[in-house]
């Protein structure tokens, strides 16, 4: 069956649960609750609307049989930069005093996400990527950072980066078939990830 990457659709129900998906435990942080409800609804608002990091904005989606499989934000690190602000802005819109009180509640968790450097000035940036347990087997993760990496060398990139948790051995283990390197490590508990690198032609 044929897969096909498009353009993130600001109406896609999936949108927000793959990138739910994809933050796993990094989202109670964000969002400031670990109510799954909470967080999905949060995600499908982000989602749906622009200037911030997990919109739909800087996302492509895998279809698999006209259904949403996959999906990968992505942006070059001066960009992700620039969004952190706004999309803060957005999540104390959303979530007001309940992100407040968890950020107080929880100050080393919050200061250890927003010191987190997951790229390099000058690199193109995988943000979150995700697919549904239901696509696996069709290789869906390979053709969306194939995709991405294309989108990178047609807007002059010469290197891409991305960062993965340091349990997950499966998804480093693509990464490094699909030519990426372990280049950095972030230990800033609870977010214990390798930055993953890949010069591209």
């Amino acid at each position: 069956m044929e897969v096909s990457i498009v353009k993130g659709n600001p109406m896609s129900e999936a949108g927000a649960r793959l990138n739910q998906m994809a933050l796993d435990y990094m989202a109670y942080s964000l969002i400031g609750s670990k109510d799954g409800n909470m967080i999905e609804r949060t995600l499908r608002s982000l989602w749906k609307q622009k200037e911030n990091r997990f919109s739909h904005e800087y996302a492509f989606e895998a279809k698999l049989m006209g259904d949403t499989v996959g999906m990968v934000t992505c942006y070059s690190v001066t960009v992700m930069n620039e969004l952190a602000w706004p999309t803060t802005r957005r999540l104390l819109k959303l979530r007001r005093w309940e992100l407040v009180k968890y950020a107080l509640l929880h100050l080393n968790e919050i200061i250890a996400m927003l010191a987190l450097k997951e790229g390099r000035d000058g690199e193109y940036h995988i943000g979150t990527l995700a697919t549904l347990p239901e696509s696996r087997g069709y290789g869906i993760g390979s053709k969306l950072i194939a995709h991405v990496e294309a989108y990178a060398i047609q807007h002059g990139f010469q290197r891409i980066s991305l960062t993965v948790k340091k349990d997950n051995e499966k998804a480093r283990k693509l990464y490094e078939k699909l030519g990426y390197q372990i280049v950095g490590s972030i230990n800033k508990k609870p977010f214990f990830l390798y930055r993953m690198a890949k010069k591209l032609c």
